[in-house]
């Protein structure tokens, strides 16, 4: 289990240092949020599907590393992963466990302006367009939008 020391809490979670700066220096400032109004979308994306995407995980050691996730936004290429595959280091709960990757690949990717095709993924990445006053990026919604 990693250690607390190289994060930094935020609304409840704790996030890895390098995150937390990617967050702040890029993520933010090309949204125009708050880092506190992310973190606050993040906590409540936790919270409404954490459990579920936990429940529904069926590969036990399957790790969303953090140089990966952020050596992928970095590259703008989407990190590819499952609503019940991995979990990632790069955020932990209240309980220090690992958070389920697909909630923060789903809010960076509405931050970021990424789109996303992972078939099980829509809700939650209306909700984190919808906390963030942001489009959906999740293909399905693009879909929509065209045949209307």
């Amino acid at each position: 289990m990693p250690t607390t020391a190289t994060f930094t809490r935020q609304d409840g979670l704790f996030i890895d240092a390098n995150l937390h700066q990617f967050i702040e220096e890029q993520l933010c400032t090309t949204a125009t949020l708050k880092t506190t109004e992310v973190y606050q979308a993040l906590a409540t994306l936790v919270d409404e599907f954490g459990c579920t995407c936990r429940k529904n995980k069926h590969q036990a050691n399957d790790t969303l590393e953090v140089s990966t996730l952020l050596n992928a936004y970095q590259q703008q290429n989407h990190p590819h992963c499952h609503v019940d595959a991995q979990t990632t280091e790069a955020v932990l709960d209240e309980y220090c466990c690992q958070v389920p990757a697909i909630i923060v690949v789903a809010l960076m990717d509405t931050l970021s302006g990424t789109h996303c095709d992972e078939p099980s993924a829509h809700a939650l990445y209306h909700r984190a367009a919808q906390l963030t006053n942001r489009p959906c990026m999740h293909n399905l919604q693009l879909a929509n939008a065209s045949a209307a």
